[in-house]
């Protein structure tokens, strides 16, 4: 029997039925006994000096447990990236941005620490600022961190062949400069933590985070707290899209409170402070110049981006790379230039986003090739195929590429999409009709399972069955919504025989959970899967071996699936249920199964990192998606009729979630190209709430139309992660609708009414 009976099947989120009905307790829900309610002052400044901090009168109002400023904790620099450390706890000296933290209180309601907040005064003397990361990449800019020397905080440089002899050898050369803008994430949940300091040092921590292990870590070495005195509870996401993946400063501020104090202390963020001070995904300024022949074909490519920062480095720098990375080995391309500065300034700094720099270089490469591809009368369909990756070919990044399925995706994406009958009919639509329509359609590459420029791509699974017949799993996946509970489920089940219904999964505390990096870059179902699927066939092979002597047979003639066990050759003749047989081998010999498996990528270097595109696991997803909108011409309003996303994703574990990946994501990007508009005013983020930041809702979504090729890879049972790939091609997609229905190119996103307007406004002047 070959047939999969679990993976690839249509599973209901085995979380569904908890949180439907309201028993799921995310961290607001939790409370301890003598828990304390946290808030931070923040800096109404985004550069100035901090002269004095006067906490006396919060200190003295009743019902307040501690307050406390940079002079009563230690004083340390940390970041993500240990090569960079630029972030005080609490600062001392100076404030970097609005919404700095400055002082915290701890107090026995929300009220009471609200009100202690607004009684601490402080004293600031203004400091020359920066908010433009290019304009500002002169020796006179003010610094930012002193101790740099600079504003810039690095640069990414990646060349491949020669792209001055690429355009030389060109027909035609194109150049454009697009600005792909800041996106919020939009958490239901707000950031938040709760920290609990024991009289004998050990530290607990309920916090929903993408990576308990990693802020484990990062906790351990920013205060130089040894990890076994750490534990992290990982309380069930709210919602986290990347902005969970690295420690939040809450997480120091509520622990020294709560030293303070001798109590737990919540810290919550306000729906203001998410949008304030709570970190958004990265803007970037791409000017791109390519060099094609007269047919389409790509010759040479170059990309300069300039990434602002933001006042503190977080995940910049690889966000930076990555962005470089997919630039440089999407489409077959044998001259490749991409350089990048990251810009420190004294705006709001930014962290991960889905997708990892991804969209945004996406937005403007596809846009621009769709831009080539208009110039030279070439069907945009056909100049991606002319220019296509291939399975098994190693490209001039010297990244080699297992499978390739942008060719199967681009064609799926069409005839869904019917994109040629109707690019033809509007086409030919009355150019001076109000309501006009418009197709795009592009595509892109993502990883299928991280990259190793973010270390080792390791996990670890632990499974025990019980004389009942449960197999429990202890998995490090982190469950964010995205169903990987369910696939680390089906994998386990599948892989030892055990009976979906009959699978527990256990993922919440770092004090059991085997090592793995976390939850990003589309790897947590591949590398975490592995893992599972590793100790799922080792407890398949014990009850194997416990089945044979229960029924006296040898351990070959016999197989598991489902729950039930049978000889291969008798495949409908159940001999025993593996509830049964875990009772005969708990009973019989005395023990219970318990097994452990692993995954490690045995060819990775020493310290698991790499820049280097020839050692990259060559697991990439690919997709296409295909936008159809409508717009109206005196309103300037975008109405998105359709959305068709076709993906890559090896073989789908669970087609329902998948399809909800997807959903999410056409949600997700299609916001980011049409209505999130991030406000940032010399420093001051002006779109503080959802009524002036819009994302979509239900009643805006579109028909969506989502579709899988599914190619066997390296991941387990031949999947490939999918987490991110939905989001990366929306904009340059909704770009082109836009532009054929009205002729009005935007290169800076969102695509909102007013430069719809004004673009039109151009074309009619120039008539």
């Amino acid at each position: 029997m070959s047939e999969l009976l679990v993976v690839g099947k249509y599973v209901p989120s085995i979380d569904a039925l908890p949180k439907v009905v309201g028993k799921v307790k995310y961290l607001p829900d939790i409370k301890i006994p003598g828990m304390l309610y946290g808030r931070v002052l923040r800096s109404q400044h985004a550069h100035a000096l901090i002269k004095k901090v006067d906490v006396e009168a919060a200190r003295k109002l009743p019902g307040v447990r501690a307050v406390i400023t940079a002079a009563d904790i230690p004083k340390v620099l940390y970041s993500v990236d240990p090569s960079c450390p630029d972030k005080e706890i609490l600062c001392s000296s100076q404030v970097k941005f609005e919404g700095d933290d400055v002082a915290a209180v701890a107090a026995d309601t929300e009220e009471i620490a609200e009100q202690a907040i607004k009684l601490i005064r402080v004293s600031y003397a203004h400091r020359p600022a920066v908010f433009d990361p290019e304009g500002s990449c002169v020796e006179t800019a003010p610094l930012v961190h002193e101790q740099k020397g600079s504003i810039i905080l690095a640069h990414e440089e990646k060349d491949f062949g020669s792209v001055e002899k690429g355009f030389a050898e060109a027909d035609f050369i194109f150049e454009d400069t697009f600005y792909a803008a800041r996106q919020a994430h939009c958490c239901l949940e707000t950031k938040g933590c709760m920290v609990d300091c024991a009289d004998d040092g050990a530290i607990t921590v309920w916090l929903p985070t993408q990576a308990p292990l990693n802020v484990r870590a990062q906790l351990s070495r920013a205060l130089g707290i040894a990890r076994d005195k750490i534990q992290i509870k990982n309380t069930p996401v709210g919602g986290a899209f990347g902005q969970k993946v690295v420690m939040d400063t809450n997480v120091p501020i509520a622990l020294f409170l709560s030293k303070h104090a001798g109590r737990p202390v919540k810290i919550i963020n306000s729906r203001e402070e998410e949008f304030t001070a709570s970190r958004t995904g990265y803007d970037m300024k791409v000017c791109l110049k390519t060099g094609v022949t007269k047919e389409g074909k790509l010759l040479a490519k170059q990309a300069r981006v300039i990434m602002d920062n933001g006042a503190y480095s977080d995940q910049g720098l690889a966000v930076l790379r990555f962005a470089g990375v997919v630039f440089s080995m999407f489409y077959d391309c044998p001259n490749v230039s991409y350089h990048g500065s990251l810009v420190y300034t004294n705006n709001e700094p930014c962290t991960a986003f889905r997708g990892f720099g991804n969209p945004q270089i996406s937005f403007a490469s596809e846009t621009h090739l769709n831009r080539i591809a208009a110039e030279l009368g070439i069907d945009p369909v056909e100049i991606r195929l002319k220019n296509a990756n291939k399975s098994g070919h190693t490209i001039a990044t010297n990244a080699y590429i297992n499978t390739c399925t942008i060719e199967e995706c681009l064609w799926e994406t069409a005839r869904i999409s019917e994109w040629q009958e109707k690019r033809e009919m509007y086409e030919s639509q009355d150019k001076k009709a109000r309501f006009r329509r418009g197709i795009g359609i592009t595509a892109m590459t993502h990883t299928g399972c991280s990259t190793r420029a973010s270390g080792f791509l390791a996990s670890g699974a632990l499974i025990k069955i019980s004389d009942d017949g449960i197999l429990s799993v202890i998995t490090p996946l982190a469950e964010l919504g995205q169903g990987g509970r369910t696939a680390i489920a089906q994998i386990t089940a599948e892989g030892s025989g055990i009976p979906l219904e009959d699978v527990r999964v256990i993922n919440e505390d770092t004090d059991i959970l085997p090592y793995s990096p976390g939850a990003f870059g589309s790897r947590q179902t591949f590398v975490d899967g592995h893992a599972a699927l590793a100790a799922a066939l080792e407890a398949k092979r014990q009850l194997l071996d416990g089945a044979a002597r229960m029924l006296d047979c040898q351990t070959e003639e016999l197989e598991i699936a489902n729950g039930r066990v049978f000889k291969k050759a008798k495949y409908e003749e159940t001999l025993a249920s593996t509830r049964e047989l875990a009772q005969y081998i708990n009973q019989k010999f005395g023990r219970s199964i318990s097994v452990s498996g692993t995954y490690a990528d045995e060819s990775a270097p020493e310290g698991g990192r790499t820049k280097d595109f020839s050692t990259y696991i060559p697991v990439y997803t690919f997709g296409c998606q295909a936008i159809e909108v409508e717009v109206d011409t005196e309103t300037g309003k975008v109405q998105v009729l359709k959305a068709t996303s076709v993906n890559d994703s090896g073989r789908t574990i669970n087609p329902l979630g998948a399809e909800g990946q997807m959903e999410g994501a056409l949600g997700q990007a299609l916001g980011y190209s049409l209505t999130e508009d991030y406000v940032i005013e010399n420093g001051s983020v002006k779109s503080d709430s959802f009524t002036d930041y819009k994302v979509l809702r239900a009643e805006d979504m579109p028909e969506m139309v989502i579709a899988f090729v599914e190619p066997h890879d390296l991941g387990p049972y031949g999947l490939k992660g999918i987490g991110e790939s939905g989001v990366v091609c929306t904009s340059s997609a909704a770009a082109e609708a836009v532009f054929q229905a009205t002729g009005v190119l935007i290169k800076d996103l969102p695509i909102t009414p007013e430069k719809i307007l004004s673009g039109l406004r151009s074309i009619a002047n120039q008539r």
